[in-house]
């Protein structure tokens, strides 16, 4: 009888660490087999991940999953989902050790950021990739973060329009890639064709076309000729084609691009958009119609998505500062011992506080400043303007437009200015182009070259000098509660408001508020 039992103990012990190996194996598999494969098939994916999520482990495992549930998520258009996974698995990466799978996870993050427009804390989360790069042993590995955070650095110099350190920085990541012992077929994909990307804008199209066919290639090669990067190198070949006045060329890329089995919203607007460019070009208008309406309607849909995303990204970067602070606070709880240290932490806090409090109001008297002059160039008389005139032709993403028009559209939106239109919380670039009868690709532009900022700097930098003068004009104002008044300006949540306020002044809604009410209490007392 006691015999049996050791048999049998024996056996089940063997059994039991021959499944968990079983199981580490396979998670360890699924992860790796899908870490590119949603690019191809994200559906496959999430249902993948799901099942490595149930089935997780251990922290890295659930790291793992959220991962992967975030990057399919986000190619089926969800998101916002995909934002809340992410930040899920970067509050677990967080307190652990896994400096590879952190990399991961502050790398999407910055993607994330970069996508909507928020560029500062893209460099921030890169930074971080960067300091958990240096604790990677693993050869392999480190080859991969370090492209990586190289790839993401070339997005941030794309968006800031300087393409040719971003070629630059691009050519180093596909070289360290080409140097390494492993082949990463997929990730060498990506940064052929972001070369390609920044090539196109930077106007050297014979680059371009290059990259995009060695993307392609690549894809081919592995199996992933259908997959979401594969329609976007085919969209970048159309477009050069029309360039070329290759008309067929370019509708057979166009077509292949459609034909993939993923194509992000924003790739299949832009194919819709260069497609109706070619039929209007091919003077077929039935097309030009159809592809035109097919354009304005995945675009509308996707300008709707990437706003609630946006908000949700805000709302999670707030979280992960809060935290931070909490355990800063916690941190420097513990080191306020004995009286002696208690007095001199006082005082140097009081002299810190009384020196960062001269600063934020020397940037209030800053703000007030650059308000009023504001108001001194939007006051001033518009002329007749020539209604409906149009720009002379668009060739791709290039601006095309008679310097007559450009001040026409200038002078309607010092019009736009002086009235108080941009607080509408749907005013879209869109929106606007109808209002300053012209396309809003060139509004675009317009936008960029003469005011230095993108369309959503600009509205938000409207907002924020409305605000600010409907508090200094009415006092009424400052009894308001902050939600209130990012509703009164155009914000859609009261985290938002605060966020831009702050990256507009440099302060925070309320500390300006404060400020106001003493600089109104100092006129009072010396009247």
């Amino acid at each position: 009888m006691f015999f049996r039992f050791i048999i049998s103990f024996t056996f089940l012990l063997l059994f039991s660490e021959n499944s968990i190996a079983q199981i580490v194996t396979d998670t360890e598999k699924i992860f790796t087999e899908n870490i590119n494969e949603y690019y191809n098939n994200p559906v496959q994916t999430i249902k993948e991940a799901e099942y490595l999520l149930k089935n997780a482990n251990s922290n890295n495992d659930k790291i793992k999953a959220y991962y992967l549930l975030s990057e399919s998520k986000f190619l089926t258009d969800d998101f916002s989902e995909s934002i809340e996974y992410l930040f899920k698995a970067n509050c677990i990466a967080d307190s652990g050790d896994n400096h590879f799978l952190k990399s991961l996870v502050y790398i999407a993050i910055s993607s994330k950021c970069r996508f909507f427009g928020i560029e500062d804390r893209a460099s921030s989360y890169i930074k971080k990739a960067e300091e958990e790069l240096k604790e990677i042993k693993d050869t392999d590995a480190k080859t991969v973060v370090e492209a990586k955070i190289l790839y993401e650095k070339a997005g941030v110099l794309i968006k800031s329009k300087q393409y040719s350190e971003a070629i630059n920085v691009l050519s180093s990541s596909n070289k360290i890639l080409e140097n390494g012992k492993a082949n990463h077929p997929v990730l060498k994909a990506k940064i052929r064709k972001a070369l390609a990307d920044a090539s196109f804008l930077a106007t050297d199209y014979v680059a371009a076309a290059t990259h995009y066919q060695k993307c392609i290639d690549i894809l081919k090669g592995i199996g992933f000729e259908f997959s979401s990067i594969a329609a976007s190198a085919y969209n970048g070949m159309g477009q050069i084609a029309i360039k070329n006045s290759q008309y067929d060329v370019a509708q057979a890329a166009f077509e292949a691009a459609q034909a993939c089995n993923i194509i992000e919203s924003w790739v299949k607007a832009d194919v819709y958009q260069n497609l109706s460019e070619l039929y209007l070009k091919t003077d077929d208008k039935k097309l030009y119609s159809e592809n035109s309406l097919e354009y304005k309607e995945v675009s509308t849909a996707l300008i709707w998505k990437e706003r609630e995303a946006r908000n949700t990204l805000i709302t999670e970067i707030e979280k992960e500062q809060n935290i931070v602070i909490n355990k800063d606070m916690s941190r420097y709880t513990s080191m306020f011992v004995g009286m002696l240290l208690v007095f001199a932490i006082v005082f140097i806090a009081y002299f810190v506080y009384n020196k960062k409090l001269d600063d934020e109001y020397n940037k209030f008297e800053k703000l007030l400043s650059r308000v009023e002059a504001a108001k001194v160039i939007t006051a001033s008389p518009a002329p007749v303007l020539v209604a409906n005139e149009v720009a002379d032709k668009v060739e791709g993403k290039v601006l095309a437009i008679s310097e007559k028009t450009e001040q026409a559209v200038l002078e309607k939106l010092k019009e736009f200015e002086r009235g108080d239109e941009f607080t509408n919380p749907n005013m879209s670039l869109q929106l606007l182009s109808k209002k300053v009868k012209t396309n809003s690709k060139y509004l675009s532009d317009i936008i960029n070259n003469n005011k230095g900022k993108n369309f959503n700097a600009y509205i938000n930098d409207l907002r924020i000098n409305y605000i600010v003068t409907l508090m200094q004009s009415d006092k009424k104002y400052l009894t308001y509660k902050v939600s209130y008044l990012a509703e009164i300006c155009g914000f859609s949540s009261h985290s938002a408001f605060t966020v831009v306020f702050k990256s507009v002044t440099d302060l925070t809604p309320k500390q300006f508020i404060n400020f106001l009410k003493k600089k109104i209490d100092k006129e009072k007392e010396s009247a």
